[in-house]
Parts: structure tokens; C-alpha cells; sequence
């Protein structure tokens, strides 16, 4: 039998899909037993080749002497004891530095960052490119982030702009030969949006935003493309779901802000500064695919330690209620997904509270957001399901990446299957049947329209479908029965196995479909290309 409130759910599970950039995930696992494998940061998917077409000016930046790359006690004392020897596997992974100021009252910024960037690809560079993403508008509302002057070890260089001022190119004087490093210096600034950027429908969804008293700032700074076989991924901003496709690299920023700020961010503070009434708070990452900065004068905290981990819930002053159930939830799901997946890396995770439009919750690396709409009524299922979906984003996108344009079914999946594990844990078997059940009844109402696809398409074909319907249903419902299907056909240990597996052998890198595939039949010891053909290259007429 189920109960009201879990029928409710059933309902109101639907409603999540309509996200974009993301909302929906969860998911744990036990720790296998497996030799880390050498990070190549070349692993990724296909890409898309856009022309620069628009010259943008520059100035010499001062001269400067290359800082030291951040130390390893700096960078290890934001991971977990065991995670430590990770950062042995990204020796040559890109460094930031990062001296950030922001101008709260303003709701802008200005930032200087220095990027120590080894070529890991097989072939020689000739140039380099950077990702302005707030510039293609759409999910980061009508701010902006303008680059005022580049250098190269030391001399100027005369950046493009192209694909909306979203792609900045950077030509090399000479090929950048397999295993060389350089160094770029960039000046940025940016502004953010009030209000999600307008009430028409192209508005953000809060995540470079300013509302109710929160600043948050997701692609605030440049970010290298990922370069590939194909060349470099220079896809434009998406209306539907993630736009951040990016390589773990390795963070240093120094914050500057108002001293009356609480601030949450990916990494940790590891310390700070008083200046002329300012305060410098000074960040280090570790491994991570990006940095995610959100602030407000009127956060509340509360934290608890779950295996070891310091998980912190921020809210605002009027939803404690929400906030204590934010804890909980991730403090659950932490636990679970640890026990079913491997073990969380970091030393710190933050949920946080955050005013949102188009989106239920979104995740960073260490640090997620659910929709301040949520926090009223803590008791109400979306809140348990977008919690547990966002953490489990930490396993599938942020530790395991995935080219998010190519191939979005490989996070968002495995995310949505994963949040109904919390529901079997947590809640109970029935709550878990309760969830695949609905599941097939979404799908079975979108097959009687005639709408069904395949789960491996790409964001831009689904983008171009015009119908976000058919992507929730698609990427995230059908994938996520995949998963059930996967796990009844082979059986809890072959298929926890292979997860587990998974996420040991791309820790960091960027895995593939037929990565994933590989590893369900090795751990099966049997061919599944029956079943694999059913659920993700297949669409029902």
C-alpha cells in the first residue's frame, strides 16, 4: 500500500523534469577495491569547430612573476585522507589563480586570473580557447563577463570573439608542443542580473543572479574548452540543460567582499584577510571541473559530520525548517551513495538555498542549490527529490564528467536512478517501487503520443525538438528505467559492481557511453547489446 504521501510523490516527481540546467539526481554505493588509473584529460567526445569572427582589443597586462602552483598541503587539506593521492593522477592538470573583487552593492565584479596550462593532448596547440558563458545569455539571464586584456608569459596577445562573445580565442605564437606549459594572464569583469534578467522566457534560472538578497555567480571567471579528438567543444549555451563542460583542473581564489557576507563556494576557506574594511577570503578547490561562488548578508548555516565529511546547509533567515531538512537529506544521500558508489572525495559539501526560476535545483562541484520555492514546505516530495538528485550530481558530473552537449543522458540518468535509491534506503522498498512505477507510466504516456526517442541523443537535438517534454521524459525517465531494467537483467552485485568500477576508472576524466556499457557487461561477464539496444538506441513508434 502506499501512502498519501508517497503518492503525492508520484505526482509532483513529474514536475521536476521540467528543470533545466538540472534537477533530479541521487545515488550511493560500496567502495571497490580498484587501482586509480592515469588521468587523460584528452578523453572526451565529439566537438564543435566555431570560427572566431570578432576582434576584441587588448592591453598589455603588468608584468608579473609566475605565482607557485598551489601547493599540495594547500590542495590535499580540502580532500579526504584517502583522496590525497588523487592529486598525484593530475600533476599536469590546469591551475587557476584567481584575486576576485566583488562589488556586491553593484552586483558585479572585476578579477585578475592567471592559468598555468600544460598541453596533455597528442598533438601540438597552436591556440587556446576560454568559454564566456554568462555572455550566451539564456539560463545565466542578461548579465555579462567581458575580458579586458590577455598575455602569454608575459606578452600581450590580441583575443576573438566569437559564438556570441561566449568563445574567446587566444592564438599562440608558436605550436605548444605535447607536455609544454605556458602561462595566460586574463582581466575580467562582469555583471550579474536582478531578477533572473527579465520576466519573458528567455530569463536565467538563478544561477548568475541577484534576488532577495543572494548573489550567485556560476561561470564567473574564463574556462578552457575541452580539447578532444575531435578538436575544441565550443558549443553554445543551452536553453534546457547544462552548458559547463569542462576538465578537473586545480583552484586558488582570494575573494574580496563585504565582511558582512556569508559566502559558500566549491573548495574551502583555508583563510583570510582584513583590508580597509573589506575582507579577502582565501579558497583552494582541489580536484574539481569548475568554481561556484553564492553569497548573501543573510544566510543561516547549520552543519553535521557524516563519514567524515562536513556537510553545511545554508538557508534563509524565514525557512529554518527547510534548512535542518537540507541537512538531513544530503547528510542521507551522502551516506547511501558512499555505500553504493565510492566513496566522496572532498572534506566539505554545501547545499544551499537559493531563489531559482525554470529550475528545482542545480549542481557544482562540492556545492548545489535547490529552489528557495522548496524550502516553505520542507515535507513536500520535490524538496526530498531535487536534495538527493543535486547530491548525487557529485558522483555523476562532478567526480565522473561527461561531455554534457554530446551525451547528457550520462549524468542526468544515472542521477535520476540514483535519487531513487535514497527513496529505497532512506524511505523504503516500497518507496522505490513506487518511484520506477511512475516512471514507466511517464513513459507510457509519452509513447501513446507518439513522442518516444532515443535516451543517447544529444542536448542539441533535443533542443531542437522544441519540446522539453520529450527530453525530461526521455533523458531522464527513460534512462533512469534503463538502469532498473540493467539492474534486474544482471542483478544487484554485477550492477553495483560495475558503478563502483565506473567511478574508480574515471575518476576526474571524461568518460564515454560505451565506457559505461563496458563496464556493465564486464561485470556481468555476459554481452547485453540486446538490452542496450531496447532502452537507449531505440525509440518506440
Amino acid at each position: 500500500m502506499i501512502n498519501r504521501r508517497l503518492a503525492r510523490l508520484l505526482f509532483l516527481i513529474g514536475l521536476l523534469i521540467i528543470l533545466a540546467g538540472c534537477a533530479f539526481p541521487l545515488r550511493s554505493q560500496p567502495v571497490p577495491t580498484i587501482a586509480p588509473a592515469v588521468i587523460d584529460q584528452a578523453k572526451a567526445r565529439s566537438a564543435q569547430q566555431v570560427p572566431p569572427t570578432q576582434s576584441l582589443p587588448t592591453q598589455p597586462s603588468p608584468t608579473q612573476e609566475p605565482a607557485d602552483p598551489a601547493s599540495t598541503a594547500e590542495q590535499s587539506a580540502v580532500l579526504l585522507p584517502q583522496a590525497v593521492p588523487d592529486l598525484d593522477l593530475l600533476s599536469a592538470a590546469t591551475h587557476y589563480t584567481i584575486d576576485l573583487q566583488i562589488d556586491y552593492p553593484a552586483k558585479a565584479f572585476q578579477g585578475q586570473a592567471q592559468v598555468d596550462f600544460t598541453n596533455t593532448e597528442d598533438v601540438p596547440l597552436d591556440r587556446l580557447y576560454f568559454r564566456l558563458l554568462p555572455n550566451g545569455q539564456k539560463s545565466y539571464g542578461d548579465g555579462s563577463l567581458r575580458v579586458s586584456s590577455a598575455s602569454i608569459d608575459g606578452q600581450p596577445v590580441k583575443p576573438r570573439l566569437s559564438l556570441s562573445d561566449t568563445v574567446l580565442e587566444l592564438p599562440l605564437a608558436a605550436s605548444l608542443d605535447i607536455g609544454d606549459s605556458l602561462r595566460i594572464d586574463l582581466e575580467f569583469a562582469g555583471t550579474v542580473p536582478m531578477e533572473f534578467g527579465g520576466e519573458d522566457e528567455s530569463g536565467g534560472y538563478g544561477i548568475y543572479n541577484y534576488s532577495q538578497g543572494v548573489l550567485a555567480l556560476s561561470g564567473w571567471y574564463p574556462i578552457l574548452a575541452v580539447y578532444d579528438q575531435d578538436g575544441w567543444n565550443l558549443d553554445p549555451v543551452s536553453v534546457i540543460g547544462d552548458s559547463v563542460y569542462s576538465d578537473t583542473s586545480l583552484y586558488t581564489v582570494d575573494i574580496t567582499t563585504d565582511p558582512e557576507l556569508l559566502l559558500a563556494a566549491t573548495g574551502e576557506e583555508i583563510g583570510q584577510d582584513k583590508l580597509d574594511g573589506e575582507i579577502r577570503r582565501h579558497y583552494v578547490s582541489g580536484t574539481v571541473r569548475d568554481i561556484f561562488l553564492i553569497m548573501s548578508p543573510d544566510f543561516q548555516i547549520v552543519s553535521q559530520e557524516v563519514d567524515g565529511v562536513e556537510v553545511n546547509s545554508y538557508y534563509l533567515p524565514e525557512n529554518p525548517q527547510g534548512g535542518e531538512a537540507a541537512l538531513e537529506v544530503t547528510a542521507q544521500s551522502l551516506q547511501i551513495y558512499n555505500q553504493y558508489f565510492g566513496e566522496y572525495p572532498f572534506a566539505e559539501i554545501d547545499v544551499v538555498e537559493a531563489p531559482m526560476r525554470y529550475a528545482l535545483g542545480v549542481e557544482y562541484p562540492g556545492i548545489f542549490l535547490v529552489a528557495s520555492d522548496l524550502y516553505a514546505d520542507p515535507a513536500q516530495d520535490n524538496f526530498l527529490v531535487a536534495t538527493a538528485h543535486e547530491v548525487a550530481h557529485q558522483w555523476w558530473y562532478s567526480v565522473v564528467g561527461n561531455d554534457v552537449f554530446d551525451e547528457p543522458w550520462l549524468d542526468e540518468s544515472l542521477a535520476t536512478y540514483s535519487s531513487s535509491l535514497y527513496y529505497q534506503d532512506a524511505i523504503s522498498p516500497v518507496a522505490y517501487r513506487a518511484f520506477t512505477s511512475y516512471w514507466k507510466d511517464r513513459l507510457s504516456d509519452l509513447r501513446e503520443d507518439s513522442l518516444d526517442d532515443q535516451v543517447t541523443q544529444s542536448l542539441g537535438y533535443f533542443e531542437a525538438l522544441d519540446t522539453p517534454r520529450v527530453y525530461g521524459t526521455v533523458v531522464y525517465t527513460k534512462g533512469a528505467l534503463f538502469f532498473d531494467a540493467l539492474r534486474s537483467e544482471i542483478g544487484d552485485e554485477a550492477f553495483f559492481g560495475a558503478l563502483q568500477n565506473y567511478y574508480q576508472k574515471y575518476k576526474y576524466q571524461i568518460a564515454e557511453t560505451e565506457d559505461l556499457l563496458a563496464e556493465f557487461e564486464a561485470s556481468a561477464d555476459r554481452q547485453l547489446d540486446e538490452l542496450f539496444q531496447e532502452w537507449l538506441f531505440t525509440a518506440e513508434d
